[in-house]
């Protein structure tokens, strides 16, 4: 089931299409082979397989080769180490492209463990599809693998204090840097802090608020309805606190009559009148942070964190939070958001002690003894001592 609004699918499938067209045969050939997977997952191994093919283009063994000239049977002239050279090559490279003004641009590109991991599966499906096929000889790919360590880490959490100084910052105008971005800082605010709003107080994915549209909120109703993960639409409630709010928004954004296509219904907007896109929300979001002087990354997930362990520390229903988060199992929930927050963990500190549990420990034997005595009493007497505690 595709997840995606038409529109928002509709310019995926564009840059999925573009994409091919700079791909040779036989990874177009794969990419089809692989038509039930969602075509933003198609668009990313689209990528990992160009870039793959740009860094063999780099090495002496396929200098000669451009990237569309590259055939199934050139990979049968790699080895292991070629691939693990590429894992190498991933940590840090350049990558000169034209900007959408035709401009040429150099920017660099770092891979950690967790990002050199999700390209290997790309290769690991590329080579192993072409095994399957009998296009190559050996899968020199199967045994290149990175592993990733189950240490834990960190996972940043706004506090509240962080999250108001969010708020002031875009209202505000606070730290804005000259007169020019002041001016675009007043266009796009009221919408930057609304979409700021949205993801503190409901914890929604990216992907999911900007496939909002204007008809699917409901202020009466106090609700919106979301286009879930795997393609489902749920309502999620507005909370009252931010409900005012999006009510002028709306008001707001439906007096813009004036725009066409896909953004005529999308709730917010690009300053090139388009659906905004992900990548600009978390542009967005870095931006504030820089101006606002918080030290963590602020990421469209920091706040579904944020949100998700605070929902549930404040009700301690794991199902609840599964519901509102919009999570198919409640498991989910328990291994992300059901953490304990900072309050109740020091809570707990403060009032632990030893001389407390023992006591606590002696008043739950007393009342077993003081149980037994009952029951004992009833079968003796054979009147019902319960109901006469409960009478009293």
């Amino acid at each position: 089931m595709v997840s995606l609004k038409p529109d928002v699918y509709t310019k995926v499938e564009k840059r999925y299409t573009e994409k091919l067209q700079q791909l040779p045969d036989f990874i177009c050939d794969f990419l089809f082979s692989i038509q039930k997977k969602q075509i933003r997952t198609r668009l990313e191994y689209a990528k990992d397989l160009g870039i793959f093919l740009e860094y063999l283009h780099s090495t002496d063994k396929f200098s000669n080769k451009n990237v569309m000239d590259f055939t199934d049977k050139d990979m049968d002239l790699l080895d292991e180490r070629d691939i693990w050279n590429f894992l190498s090559y991933l940590t840090s490279y350049n990558k000169t492209f034209l900007t959408a003004t035709g401009k040429s641009k150099t920017q660099r590109f770092t891979n950690g463990d967790v990002g050199k991991s999700r390209k290997i599966a790309t290769i690991h499906e590329i080579f192993s599809y072409l095994f399957d096929k009998e296009l190559i000889a050996k899968d020199v790919s199967r045994k290149v693998d990175i592993t990733l360590h189950a240490k834990k880490k960190i996972k940043d959490r706004l506090d509240f204090k962080d999250i108001e100084k969010f708020y002031s910052t875009i209202i505000d105008d606070v730290n804005i840097e000259n007169v020019r971005k002041q001016i675009f800082h007043e266009k796009v605010k009221f919408r930057d802090y609304i979409m700021v709003l949205i993801f503190s107080y409901t914890g929604i994915r990216v992907s999911e608020l900007v496939q909002l549209d204007v008809n699917e909120i409901s202020i009466d109703k106090k609700a919106m309805v979301v286009v879930r993960k795997g393609g489902d639409q749920e309502k999620v409630p507005i909370p009252s606190r931010i409900l005012e709010d999006i009510a002028d928004y709306i008001e707001r954004r439906k007096q813009m009559t004036w725009l066409e296509g896909e953004a005529k219904n999308a709730l917010f907007i690009s300053l090139h009148k388009k659906r905004i896109d992900p990548r600009t929300v978390r542009q967005m979001l870095e931006k504030y942070r820089q101006r606002a002087g918080i030290d963590i990354k602020i990421t469209p997930h920091v706040f579904r964190r944020t949100f998700g362990t605070r929902h549930y520390n404040r009700y301690r229903d794991m199902f609840l939070t599964a519901k509102i988060m919009g999570h198919t199992s409640a498991e989910t929930t328990r291994r992300f958001y059901a953490d304990p927050d900072e309050e109740r963990i020091a809570g707990s500190m403060d009032v632990f002690d030893y001389e407390t549990e023992t006591a606590q420990i002696d008043k739950e034997e007393e009342m077993k003894i003081m149980l037994k005595r009952i029951e004992k009493l009833a079968k003796d007497s054979g009147i019902d001592v319960t109901k006469l505690l409960i009478n009293q």
